[in-house]
């Protein structure tokens, strides 16, 4: 299963528009993820046309994204227990703030945004994704390709553009 997974897309507030890498990519996945600050409901609408789309909604989100998509999102896919959320706070120890959170559900994966930094790691057996931004500076901007198998170890391949 390939898994586009995208963070921080703030469109129109900090970028006009997706950008085409981004679709080339979600056309190629079975499933798009967004870990929220999403900021347009119509992003979200768009992306939908490549691949089926599951999103959590950020700090940045306006009303009618925050009604419609959860704060978090737990997902079991190809045999893996995902958990996601935007994330909150200081940059600074999110990551470990988010393995706790999430950690009596004993996820496989957690997937978050909020800092805009590409992350994959992990800690305590758990893999600990950030795609980046969509909104970065050009060159900077970065989303990620997930690829599950069953029985397989997770691939994260880093798309920048």
């Amino acid at each position: 299963m390939r898994i586009a997974v995208l963070s921080d897309t703030h469109i129109p507030t900090r970028l006009g528009a997706i950008p085409g890498r981004v679709y080339e990519v979600c056309a190629e996945c079975d499933l798009i993820l967004h870990a929220g600050d999403v900021v347009e409901l119509s992003v979200l609408r768009d992306l939908e046309r490549f691949a089926p789309l599951k999103a959590v909604h950020g700090n940045m989100d306006p009303f009618d994204i925050t009604e419609r998509f959860p704060e978090s999102l737990e997902l079991n896919l190809e045999g893996f227990r995902i958990c996601m959320t935007h994330g909150s706070g200081p940059g600074f120890g999110l990551r470990d703030r988010l393995l706790r959170r999430f950690s009596p559900r004993n996820p496989d994966i957690i997937i978050y945004g909020h800092s805009h930094e590409f992350n994959e790691d992990v800690k305590d057996g758990v893999l600990r994704l950030n795609p980046g931004a969509v909104s970065s500076s050009k060159g900077k901007r970065s989303i990620a390709l997930l690829a599950l198998g069953k029985n397989e170890n997770p691939k994260v391949e880093k798309i920048t553009f």
